[in-house]
Order: C-alpha cells, then sequence, then structure tokens
C-alpha cells in the first residue's frame, strides 16, 4: 500500500490534469504547439467580420462631421437654445454589444430607408429628449437629473427633431437615389428592441450633446448592409474619377513663397441671435457666452477652418493653444 502524498506529489497530479483538460492547438503546418510556449484561443464569430478598415472609417468620420454641423445649426434655430454637438466616436460593432451601451430609460426611435435594407435605430439620452420637448413648449429647457420615461406628448414633440435629424442624414449620400427616412416605431427600453439579430454588424455614429451645463449622449446606429451599396457606388465614382484625372505635376516650393502674407483668424461659433434682439442692441451691451467658448476656438487660414484650439493668456498677452487639425479643411 503507497504512502500518503505530500506537497510536491499533489501539485504534480494537479499540474498533469490541467495539462490533460486544455485543449490542443495547433500550428498553420498541423505541428501542435509545444507545452514551453502556451497560448490561449479566443473565440472568432465568421460571420461579423470587420468589414471597414481604417481609412474607410476615416471618410466615414470625415462625412458625419458635416452632418453633426448642419444639424447643430439647425436644432439651435428649432430650440433657440445654445446647443452644441461633437462626434465622439465612429465605429462597427455587432448589435448586441451596441445595444448593451444604451441607457435605460432612453428615448429610442426605429426608421427605415427607401430603397434602403434593413432598419436604423436612433437614441437620444432621456434627459436632452426632456430637455428637448421642453424647450419646444416654450420652457427653459432645465430638468432634473432623475431619468424616466416620456410622456406621450413629448414623444410627439420629437418626431420633429428625429425627422430632421434622419432626412439630414439620408442627405449625406450623393447618389443618383433619393434617399427618404420614414419612423416606424419608438421604443424606450432596449431590452425589448430587436431592429435586427445580436450579430448583425452596425455602424454606430456617438455624438456628445452640450446644452449648458450638461452633457448628453445621441447615437445613431444603421446595419452595416443598409449602407454597404451606397459605399460600393461611392467607391466606384471615386474610382472613375481618379481614372479621368490626368497625372497632377508634383509642385515646387520657391523661395518667393516665404514672405507671401496669409491672413490667419481665431473665431467662435456662437448660436443665432433673434432679429429683435439685434435690433435692441447698444454699444456696451454684454452677450452671454457658454463656459466651452474659448476651449472651442477655431482658426482660419485664408478663410478656411484648419484648426481647433483654447483661448487664454500667455505671459500677459492673449494667446491660443492649438489642440488638433480639421482634417476635411480646405486650404485656399
Amino acid at each position: 500500500m503507497a504512502g500518503p502524498l505530500n506537497q510536491s506529489d499533489i501539485d504534480k497530479l494537479v499540474a498533469e490534469a490541467a495539462q490533460a483538460s486544455a485543449p490542443a492547438v495547433f500550428q498553420c503546418d498541423g505541428t501542435k504547439f509545444p507545452a514551453s510556449n502556451p497560448v490561449t484561443p479566443k473565440p472568432f464569430d465568421f460571420r461579423t467580420p470587420v468589414l471597414l478598415n481604417e481609412s474607410e472609417l476615416r471618410r466615414l468620420r470625415g462625412i458625419h462631421n458635416g452632418l453633426i454641423s448642419t444639424v447643430t445649426g439647425r436644432l439651435s434655430s428649432l430650440l433657440r437654445a445654445d446647443l452644441s454637438l461633437t462626434l465622439k466616436n465612429l465605429t462597427a460593432m455587432p448589435y448586441g454589444s451596441f445595444a448593451e451601451t444604451m441607457s435605460n430609460p432612453t428615448h429610442i426611435t426605429l426608421f427605415k430607408v427607401d430603397h434602403l435594407p434593413g432598419i436604423g435605430i436612433l437614441e437620444i439620452s432621456s434627459r436632452l429628449a426632456i430637455s428637448m420637448s421642453n424647450r419646444m413648449l416654450g420652457g427653459r429647457g432645465i430638468t432634473d437629473n432623475a431619468e424616466r420615461h416620456l410622456t406621450e406628448i413629448e414623444i410627439a414633440l420629437l418626431e420633429e427633431i428625429v425627422d430632421m435629424i434622419t432626412q439630414e442624414w439620408c442627405r449625406l449620400w450623393r447618389d443618383d437615389r433619393q434617399y427618404t427616412a420614414r419612423q416606424i416605431g419608438n421604443e424606450n427600453n432596449p431590452r425589448f428592441l430587436q431592429a435586427c439579430a445580436n450579430d448583425t454588424l452596425m455602424l454606430i455614429v456617438s455624438i456628445e450633446a452640450f446644452a449648458g451645463e450638461s452633457v448628453e449622449q445621441i447615437q445613431l446606429a444603421v446595419p452595416y448592409g443598409m449602407i454597404e451599396p451606397i459605399m460600393k457606388n461611392m467607391q466606384t465614382a471615386r474610382d472613375k474619377n481618379l481614372q479621368s484625372q490626368p497625372e497632377a505635376k508634383p509642385q515646387q516650393w520657391r523661395n518667393s513663397y516665404n514672405q507671401i502674407s496669409v491672413p490667419l483668424i481665431a473665431d467662435w461659433q456662437v448660436p443665432g441671435v433673434a432679429l429683435s434682439d439685434v435690433l435692441r442692441m447698444r454699444v456696451g451691451d454684454i452677450m452671454e457666452m457658454p463656459k466651452t467658448t474659448l476651449g472651442s476656438t477655431r482658426v482660419r487660414i485664408a478663410n478656411a477652418p484648419r484648426f481647433q484650439a483654447q483661448a487664454g493668456c500667455e505671459n500677459g498677452h492673449v494667446a491660443i493653444q492649438i489642440n488638433s487639425e480639421i482634417t476635411n479643411a480646405n486650404i485656399v
């Protein structure tokens, strides 16, 4: 009869059991990975591959920056309030993962675009949706911090804003067809939302809305299959234009260019002002600006937006610090 096991024998038996239960992992040539070089296999779903490369995502970001600029102006005019929208992120992920990013409660609108397959989703945080509906009713747009479900009246008021955002999104795509969005339903809980299968690849546009001192979120998500035909047509048209354009001659820098004076302007984009307020303006009047104004300084070179900057003081002088480059700007 064998004697009792000591600690080293127990450790050896545990290690052998763990090695026996570990799945075998093989290299591309069929050889097994040695025990001295362990690897951890991860599952991969081939039904939802990453169809967008970095260049395509960068191109889509530039397109949606134009959408945000247009929607910001129209919303500020409609709500008669200072509202600033910025593109937070543009990414692709399965629908199941996207549904987990939505808050609860929230305001979700399903929309369909003529001539395009699939159903799109527009999510507006409940606090922002309540504030917008309050402004449309003539209020100040101030709400408490508690999130709640929207009333039927508030949902009906938001239909105009949702329709404006979705129609502007349809105008982004330059195609032979004219795309029109239609609202087909509303929901306040993402758990009960069944717009598509969980493994459907979605293109998500995340937008940050700065309303006063609060920061809320707007998300627009569409299945990749919805925009895939448009992307193919745009790529085909782009390839034709590149083939038809003559080869450009390389530009040469001349020393005489060094002394050319180029106008440089730093300014801010401010909300529109009612005509009645303009008529009442007098010398010495004070105009209130949002706190984020100095951090949203725009630098224009030859009247073309080129940089985003921060305005402030440096050594007793007014100065601006360049933070980022506006990639879709054109210098003329």
